[in-house]
């Protein structure tokens, strides 16, 4: 039997917040861009401080991030839980792979990055399975770190989550 999330307005705030952070993370990291400076000793400053900020930013979104997903899964069984967080863990790691192997042979990149869509959408099927909805729901995770925030900040449903054996 799951328990009720206590406090889902709260959960999507913290989720949000972090969102925000990571966007005003990546924003300053784009303004560390050399090329809109003249290079001299002020400019170097800047650069570096708004790579600094961008980078601490980023960081503390990401974190904020984790703790609302991490508390969106509290009430979930825990075998739902385990291959979700797998699923969706393996597929990032094997994504942020092939972005850097993209280039050298371009193959391996591809592979892994198509690897990591489908570890991601078997984790956000059992995410959306965990939180009371349809297996159908989780094919969101297609749309990679996207779909995982809609279903993060969907309310968990009353039906009760079924685990399953067979995926």
């Amino acid at each position: 039997m799951t328990r009720t999330p206590r406090n889902h307005a709260g959960h999507v705030a913290i989720a949000l917040i972090g969102l925000a952070f990571i966007g005003g993370g990546l924003w300053l990291a784009v303004l560390s861009n050399p090329q809109r400076f003249s290079m001299s000793v002020t400019d170097d400053r800047n650069i570096q401080l708004f790579a600094f900020s961008g980078f601490a930013c980023t960081l503390a979104g990401i974190g904020l991030f984790l703790v609302a997903v991490r508390s969106s899964t509290t009430t979930m069984p825990e075998q739902l839980r385990k291959k979700a967080n797998i699923g969706v863990g393996l597929g990032f790691v094997l994504q942020l792979a092939g972005l850097f192997l993209a280039d050298v042979p371009s193959e391996i990149g591809w592979a892994l990055i198509l690897a990591g869509l489908i570890a991601i959408v078997w984790g956000t099927i059992h995410y959306a399975q965990g939180k009371g909805y349809s297996k159908s729901l989780g094919l969101l995770g297609i749309c990679g770190i996207v779909g995982l925030i809609v279903l993060v900040l969907l309310p968990h449903n009353e039906a009760e989550p079924t685990p399953t054996n067979s995926t």
